[in-house]
């Protein structure tokens, strides 16, 4: 088997090795705010920095969100993980967190998302790299947008790749009404290394 070439072995290996990572991040949020996680099945494709746009935008449609972006690097990977809410989950948002929402207050909608984002992307990013005997630093999260349609984002945003190892995650809390994805790429230059680790643990 190729270490550079993406199959259905690698795709279901990085596809065991986030539930794990994913399982360790729910609990770490369900303990931090009393609440359930339902773990999200991930969804792993290999796709062009074109069609990332399009898969992307079509997750929320024409959805107003708050997006965030968090760049991780180490061990010859680097890549870049996606929080997204919708603009309707800030209210609950808040008081999943503890906070006192105050409608319309922009500053503290975009701290929940980057406390959300250090919490649980870090959760998740470490979980699967420590998996895979990868070390990996994460950068703080930066803001990419607010009340804003994803597709106006992204149309913004310049992928300094061809292509791409995309995990995309759902959340879902339950007792709250709040749509939150994570997506996880990782970038081109990553790859061959990435498949080689998920390879290592195959065999």
């Amino acid at each position: 088997m190729s270490n550079t070439d993406f199959n259905e072995d690698i795709r279901d290996g990085i596809q065991e090795v986030t539930n794990v990572a994913v399982g360790e991040a729910a609990d770490k949020i369900a303990r931090s705010f009393s609440t359930f996680v339902n773990i999200p099945i991930p969804s792993v494709h290999l796709l062009d920095a074109v069609d990332v746009s399009m898969a992307l935008s079509a997750i929320e449609g024409s959805e107003r969100v708050t997006a965030v972006t968090q760049p991780f690097f180490g061990s010859g990977i680097s890549g870049e993980a996606l929080l997204i809410f919708t603009d309707a989950s800030m209210t609950e948002l808040s008081q999943l967190m503890g906070y006192q929402a105050s409608v319309g207050d922009d500053h503290q909608q975009v701290e929940l998302v980057l406390e959300m984002a250090s919490l649980l992307n870090g959760s998740c990013i470490h979980g699967i790299c420590s998996q895979l005997d990868i070390s990996v630093l994460l950068k703080h999260p930066i803001l990419l947008g607010q009340h804003t349609a994803l597709s106006d984002i992204l149309s913004n945003s310049d992928f300094p790749w061809n292509q791409t190892l995309a995990i995309e995650l759902n959340y879902a809390f339950e007792d709250y009404s709040i749509t939150c994805d994570l997506i996880i790429l990782f970038h081109e230059g990553s790859l061959a290394s990435l498949f080689r680790q998920v390879n290592y643990l195959l065999d």
